[in-house]
């Protein structure tokens, strides 16, 4: 990718706390999801893997990245809408690449407009998913045998997760537990896990995954058990596309597609994890 210049008056320096609510504001300007809860993840997981552009002392872009080990996630690529085609998001982008470890990939989940921009710098795709949507829980739903999530529940999860993900994402777990504890439900049949949900707080909605099951049939236990909880909260789920099974299953229930968008990387996938898993992805922004 040629570096690109920017416009006279924009620098681009490392994030701080003090720079969520402009991160937040950013978000709202682009009708995206996140808290602020979710931006100071990032910067607790890794303080110096965030940037932001500036103007004239006002935040006017940002990306984050968070490592995984043997991958870097890409995420939070945002331009205010009065500065954007000034070549800010490239360039925030080129600077958030560079913070990607020599020897690890870099992954993301790009939008269909953002596809095309990923390719031309060497991204490959891995898969498609979709983002479904749900604002009215069906008043059928099931009782499951899903129960909370406990404390020895936690080293079959997190066996359970990292192969699922391809790398370990123990501090994202936890986190999504400590903030959202009524989603963070597991299935056991036996001593055995079959599978778990996670899922935390949005703006718009409140967004649920990862969900990680053996069989569809668990998926549907583990969504079935929080909307029993929760009828009257809205809800996201970003579903991989290879299942129809499971697509059939919460259009059923009442879940519709909001967009699409393709998980991709650069660089040589060694632990890719496995997708076949996964019924709900944590979310674009962590994988």
């Amino acid at each position: 990718m040629t570096p690109m210049l920017l416009p006279d008056g924009v620098s681009i320096r490392g994030m701080t706390p003090a720079d969520v609510a402009a991160g937040l504001a950013l978000c709202r300007a682009s009708g995206w999801n996140q808290t602020a809860q979710d931006w100071r993840f990032f910067l607790t997981e890794a303080p110096h893997g965030a940037l932001v552009a500036e103007e004239e002392g006002r935040v006017i872009g940002t990306v984050a990245t968070l490592p995984y080990r043997s991958f870097t996630w890409i995420s939070m690529v945002l331009v205010d809408p009065a500065a954007r085609g000034r070549h800010v998001g490239t360039t925030l982008l080129q600077r958030g690449l560079a913070l990607v470890a020599a020897d690890a990939t870099a992954r993301l989940d790009a939008t269909p407009s953002g596809e095309a921009i990923y390719r031309k710098i060497g991204f490959a795709g891995e898969y498609h998913l979709a983002r479904w949507f749900l604002d009215v829980a069906p008043s059928t739903a099931r009782r499951s045998g899903a129960h909370p999530l406990t404390d020895r529940d936690w080293p079959a999860i997190r066996q359970m997760d990292q192969r699922a993900f391809g790398a370990p994402r123990l501090g994202l777990l936890r986190r999504l537990a400590a903030d959202a504890p009524e989603y963070a439900r597991v299935l056991r049949r036996g001593s055995d896990v079959q599978g778990y949900v996670f899922g935390r707080h949005g703006h718009n909605r409140d967004h649920l995954g990862p969900l990680v099951a053996d069989c569809a049939d668990t998926a549907a236990a583990l969504l079935d058990s929080i909307l029993t909880d929760h009828p009257d909260r809205r809800f996201y789920l970003d579903v991989p596309d290879h299942r129809q099974e499971w697509r059939d299953i919460i259009s059923g229930i009442g879940f519709a597609i909001e967009r699409p968008f393709l998980r991709m990387h650069r660089g040589p996938l060694e632990r890719p994890g496995e997708p076949s898993s996964i019924y709900a992805i944590a979310g674009p922004e962590f994988g």
